[in-house]
């Protein structure tokens, strides 16, 4: 049996952080993708089409051809209506009576549209409320069943903590760690807690300041977030795709390595 695998990150770093927003609001091309730029950084933003992309591309556009990546967040941002305080979740759109068909129909289409604003093939998904399975009872199905043959990773459930990189990974449901408001000393202790294990810390934000999004960062503490990750030069601070890219690619020199006689 092959010994297990150790990950070494690349040009010597110790860690790696992704910083992803969700919800594809103004604010986020407004603010966060030239702050970003400003600090050297690059993001993910997980888009769900309806929600405005599909009126005004382009300034998504204009994002993705500044290096940032361009996720998958759905069509129509289903939930589970059922979840504590989610009396806002449209019906229509309850994953509870969403089929497997319905499911990949709509981030098939999705995938349409932000390839004709990217010009991409490849993409990653962001789980819709954190939620990993649609239908109920019986018909209960994992979501990163669905996205697996389609998506070179997932961004999954919530964990709040970093992922522990192994060659075990599922890159089809991986923790996400919810930056909404929270103070910068939390932020800094996931960070510093990912360099210590070694590890990959997805953050998650929403809205930018109060006003953006019921939830949301407070954009002093967006700012020093940003200044502490472009300082920390022992983090690989990159998109979730190019990440989970590398990963694979770690994966596959491991196999080829091991199977040769």
């Amino acid at each position: 049996m092959a010994a297990p695998t150790q990950f070494s990150w690349p040009a010597g770093r110790s860690s790696a952080v992704s910083i992803t927003y969700d919800d594809a609001l103004p604010i986020h091309y407004e603010l966060a993708g030239p702050a970003l730029v400003a600090h050297g950084l690059r993001g993910t933003f997980y888009l769900n089409i309806s929600a405005g992309p599909s009126q005004t591309p382009l300034p998504w556009r204009e994002l993705a051809a500044r290096g940032h990546e361009l996720g998958n967040h759905s069509l129509f941002h289903p939930c589970r209506r059922d979840a504590a305080d989610r009396g806002w979740v449209d019906k229509a759109f309850d994953l509870r009576h969403y089929t497997p068909n319905r499911f990949r129909q709509e981030i098939s289409v999705a995938n349409a549209f932000l390839q004709l604003m990217d010009g991409r093939s490849e993409r990653t998904y962001a789980y819709t409320c954190f939620d990993t399975h649609l239908g109920r009872w019986r018909t209960k199905t994992p979501i990163s069943e669905l996205i697996r043959d389609g998506f070179v990773a997932g961004r999954g459930a919530r964990t709040d903590q970093p992922i522990v990189v192994s060659r075990d990974l599922d890159l089809m449901n991986l923790g996400s760690f919810l930056a909404d408001s929270l103070p910068l000393t939390a932020l800094s202790d996931a960070i510093k807690h990912a360099r210590d294990e070694g590890s990959w810390l997805i953050l998650v934000i929403h809205g930018i300041g109060a006003g953006t999004h019921n939830s949301f960062i407070e954009p002093s503490i967006h700012c020093r977030l940003l200044d502490a990750l472009a300082s920390e030069s022992s983090t690989w601070v990159a998109p979730v795709i190019e990440i989970a890219k590398w990963f694979r690619r770690e994966i596959q020199a491991d196999v080829t390595i091991n199977n040769v006689p």
